[in-house]
């Protein structure tokens, strides 16, 4: 008799990586979501906390045979002795046609089944049941977990791009209010240019007139002199 063998690693399923969780070398869950009760930050966060809870129950004398599901407000969770194993939330059913019941069932017999399938060596586990090369893995799952939705890497993602963002809006708007301020002061010299050019020629027309009405003021005491001496 060998012991059971956990492994967490990851597939490709519709053009996306998802974790899985492997039990003897087969499929057991696939953690598509990150659930509806946004306890964890990713699905990688998940399917960790998932695996280290078979692998805890596993390695004891609790027997995984004896899962057993309980309803949860609209959540199905499976138990073994009162220790939650894993949670199945109403997201994870979101385009399959299992109701949220039928795919804790689905795991829970998942697990029975490769229980049942041990094809494993010696060489492939260690004493406490343990996969080394998914604990290699692991640092691995903890650093994809940060490029997962609601991630801090995602945030800092969405936060730069935010104050970019701003910056370009800033740029754009000083740019339009240098450009109407451009066309403000343009408008305003040729305003000044054409009141300037309005004053010279004002003033050319009245030293115009002043000298016109000179000319008449001489010609009418010319005139007024010339009635004088025929008078005399």
């Amino acid at each position: 008799m060998f012991s059971n063998v956990f492994q967490l690693s990851t597939i490709v399923d519709e053009q996306q990586l998802i974790p899985v969780i492997k039990v003897n070398g087969h499929i057991v869950i696939k953690v598509k979501d990150v659930g509806t009760k946004q306890v964890f930050s990713s699905s990688f966060e998940r399917s960790e906390k998932i695996y280290q809870s078979l692998r805890q129950i596993g390695t004891q004398k609790s027997n995984l045979n004896r899962i057993r599901i309980r309803r949860n407000k609209a959540d199905y969770v499976a138990y073994v002795d009162n220790i939650e194993v894993y949670r199945v939330t109403p997201s994870d059913v979101i385009g399959s046609e299992l109701t949220v019941y039928q795919m804790a069932s689905l795991w829970r017999q998942n697990i029975v089944d490769a229980l049942e399938k041990k094809s494993i060596t010696p060489s492939d586990s260690d004493i406490n049941g343990s996969d080394p090369l998914s604990d290699a893995s692991l640092p691995l799952i903890s650093f994809l977990s940060i490029f997962s939705n609601n991630s801090i890497f995602v945030m800092m993602i969405q936060f730069l791009g935010f104050i970019l963002i701003q910056i370009v809006a800033i740029g754009l708007t000083f740019q339009y209010l240098n450009h109407r301020y451009k066309q403000s002061n343009e408008a305003l010299h040729k305003r000044l240019k054409t009141f300037q050019n309005n004053q010279v020629r004002n003033k050319k027309l009245l030293s115009s007139l002043e000298q016109r009405i000179n000319d008449l003021t001489d010609a009418l005491h010319e005139k007024n002199n010339n009635i004088s001496n025929i008078n005399e």
